[in-house]
C-alpha cells in the first residue's frame, strides 16, 4: 500500500513537471511571434531599450521614452500616467511583454529576470480563468483564450509607446492582489507602474465596498521595491503571520506591505469567501 502511494505521488509529480514544461514552450511560442511583431513595427532594435537620449540613435522605445519624459518635465519619478489603460492581455500582447522581458534581462544586469524566473508560472496563470464570486481558477485552452475582466494577468499599454504592454502584473488566485509586477526597464520612471499599481487598488476598493473583497490589501514585496509601496501610500503591515507565511518570508526576503481600502468598511457577514484567510492572517478578533 505504500508502495502505490509512493507510485501516485510520484505520478503526480512527474505530470507537474511535464505541464510545466509545456507551458514553458507554450510561454516561447508566444515570445518568439512578439519578438517579431516587436520588431516589424521597430521596436528591439539595438537602440530601443538603451540609455542613450541621442536624437540620431534612440530605437522605438528609446524614442517614445524621450518624448514622454520631455512631455512630463524631465527626470525623476512620475506621477501616475494619466494615459495608461489596464486590461487583460491577449495572447500577441503576452508574447510582446515576453520578448521585452528576455530582452531586459539580457542587456540590465540589474533588471529582473522575469523571463527565467517566472516564465512558465506567468503562463499558467494566464492559461487560468477566475471565478471572482469565489477566488477559485480553472484552466482554459490558451489556442481558445479570450480576454476577461477576470484573467489572472494584466497589462498597462500607452499608445504613445506601441502596441506592446509597458507593464504587466500578475494577480493571486483571488484576482485582486498583486503577486508578480513589472515595468519594462527602457520605459521605467514614467508613471507606469505607478498607474499600473493604483488601477490593482483601485479594483480591490471597489470590492472592499461591495463586501467582496477584504478591507486592506496587503502585498509580499521585494525588499527593492518597499520605496516604491511606500511612496503610494503603503506601509509595513501589522498582524502576526502564520507559522508558514512567517517561514516562506524569511526564505524569500519578503515584507508585508498594506493600505487600507475604505475608512469605514462593512462589517463582513461572515460567510465572505475572503474571511477565512484574513482570520488566519490577523486573528480571529480583527476579522
Amino acid at each position: 500500500m505504500v508502495e502505490r502511494h509512493v507510485q501516485r505521488m510520484m505520478a503526480a509529480r512527474a505530470e507537474e513537471e511535464m505541464e510545466t514544461a509545456r507551458q514553458a514552450s507554450r510561454a516561447e511560442t508566444l515570445r518568439r511571434e512578439g519578438e517579431e511583431a516587436l520588431r516589424a513595427v521597430g521596436d528591439l532594435d539595438v537602440d530601443s531599450d538603451s540609455e542613450n537620449e541621442d536624437d540620431d540613435a534612440a530605437g522605438f522605445t528609446g524614442r517614445a521614452r524621450r518624448d514622454l519624459r520631455r512631455e512630463r518635465g524631465g527626470e525623476g519619478e512620475a506621477p501616475p500616467a494619466s494615459d495608461v489603460r489596464v486590461r487583460a492581455m491577449t495572447p500577441a500582447e503576452l508574447g510582446m511583454a515576453y520578448a521585452w522581458m528576455r530582452r531586459d534581462q539580457r542587456r540590465y544586469a540589474n533588471a529582473v529576470k522575469f523571463w527565467d524566473t517566472a516564465a512558465s508560472s506567468i503562463q499558467a496563470a494566464f492559461e487560468e480563468t477566475l471565478n471572482p464570486e469565489s477566488g477559485e481558477t480553472s484552466v482554459s485552452s490558451s489556442s481558445s483564450f479570450e480576454t476577461s475582466s477576470s484573467s489572472r494577468v494584466l497589462g498597462a499599454f500607452c499608445a504613445a509607446t506601441g502596441p506592446a504592454p509597458v507593464a504587466f502584473a500578475v494577480l493571486k488566485s483571488d484576482g485582486l492582489v498583486v503577486d508578480a509586477m513589472g515595468v519594462r526597464q527602457g520605459l521605467r520612471r514614467l508613471g507606469f507602474g505607478r498607474a499600473l499599481a493604483f488601477e490593482l487598488v483601485r479594483r480591490a476598493r471597489r470590492a472592499a465596498a461591495e463586501r467582496a473583497g477584504p478591507p486592506e490589501y496587503v502585498i509580499d514585496a521585494l525588499p527593492g521595491s518597499v520605496p516604491f509601496w511606500r511612496a503610494i501610500g503603503f506601509a509595513p503591515a501589522g498582524g502576526a503571520d502564520s507559522p508558514t507565511t512567517a517561514v516562506m518570508r524569511r526564505l524569500c526576503g519578503d515584507v508585508a506591505m498594506a493600505v487600507d481600502l475604505l475608512e469605514d468598511p462593512p462589517a463582513p457577514s461572515g460567510d465572505e469567501w475572503w474571511v477565512p484567510a484574513r482570520r488566519k492572517r490577523f486573528g480571529d478578533a480583527e476579522a
